[in-house]
């Protein structure tokens, strides 16, 4: 359909956008002279980065669910052909992944303790990783803009306690590397 946008104030200080059919609208006809509706090219768009974030965190959880976690707590990463974390063999320090990919190892299992005691937060990041399939999905088949699934539930109070969460779960993990717990 082709159309033309044009600003339209709303009040003195916002203005919204309004599509307005142009005269030729032979773009959308079809043989008959029946108009066809086309999908605005935001919800095109919306469709395929559900389907990248949908797929993309599928990846993630088949890759866990195919690792087999390590005994230790970390580790898991190694099957993977990575090499050992450098701040244990350097600082005898576990970075603040550490237990990452052990931890999601875990949780695809639904082995909720062992995947807590590996790494807090990768057990939470799984978690999400598994919401971002199912609203990825929800995108790709209905076209909502992936955004509205985020903002809808997320403010500044969740970065800071991500933030939060991430320093206790490093925290976590170096107490349970020296043998605290």
């Amino acid at each position: 359909m082709a159309c033309c946008i044009a600003w339209v104030p709303r009040d003195r200080y916002r203005f919204e956008i309004a599509m307005t059919k142009s005269i030729s609208e032979s773009a959308t006809t079809g043989a008959m002279g029946r108009s066809y509706p086309s999908m605005p090219p935001d919800r095109v768009s919306a469709r395929w980065l559900g389907l990248v974030v949908a797929v993309l965190g599928l990846a993630l959880l088949v890759i866990a669910a195919t690792l087999q976690p390590a005994d230790a707590g970390l580790g898991t990463h190694r099957a993977l052909g990575l090499p050992e974390c450098n701040w244990i063999s350097t600082m005898d320090l576990p970075c603040p992944t550490c237990g990452m990919t052990t931890a999601f190892s875990h949780t695809v299992r639904g082995h909720w303790i062992q995947a807590f005691r590996a790494q807090p937060l990768g057990l939470v990041f799984c978690i999400v990783a598994a919401m971002a399939v199912l609203g990825g999905l929800w995108t790709a088949l209905t076209g909502a803009p992936l955004g509205s699934l985020v903002t809808a539930v997320w403010n500044r109070w969740w970065g800071w306690g991500l933030v939060a969460l991430a320093l206790a779960a490093w925290a976590w993990k170096i107490l349970m590397h020296r043998g605290v717990f």
